[in-house]
């Protein structure tokens, strides 16, 4: 394990399941508790039974999008400030367009897939190790 931290506790939701898993891997190698969820209802129904110290949630997915789960989430006295990590199969660009770049702009990050590994652990790891939230 490269991550020296204590467990922390990561969501991934996204209804890519090779990407999912690939994710799971990834973060479990390094060190990190990880739940998954392959929709926006099933993340919801993970974020109101468990406290995650970081979400990385797909923009767009079936039943429920990462946007609308992001808005319950900083409502939510559990996860009011725990950093949540967009991600996205599209240009930055395409999802902040109209009413997403309110809200993709207040998260604490944006990746495009396809990414780099080491991109992704670099934000994973600057989150949670200063405290999430920029603490």
């Amino acid at each position: 394990m490269l991550f020296t931290g204590s467990k922390k506790k990561v969501l991934v939701a996204d209804d890519d399941e090779d990407f999912v898993n690939a994710m799971r891997s990834v973060l479990e190698f390094e060190g990190f508790n990880v739940d998954t969820a392959e929709d926006g209802k099933e993340a919801l129904k993970q974020i109101k039974r468990h406290k995650y110290d970081l979400l990385i949630l797909d923009v767009i997915m079936p039943k429920i999008d990462g946007i609308k789960l992001f808005r319950v989430v900083r409502k939510s006295k559990r996860h009011r400030e725990a950093p949540v990590l967009f991600i996205s199969g599209h240009s930055r660009a395409e999802s902040l367009a109209g009413q997403h770049q309110e809200i993709i702009d207040k998260a604490d990050g944006y990746i495009e897939k396809p990414f780099k590994t080491r991109a992704l652990l670099g934000r994973v790891k600057t989150l949670i190790g200063n405290g999430g939230r920029g603490k």
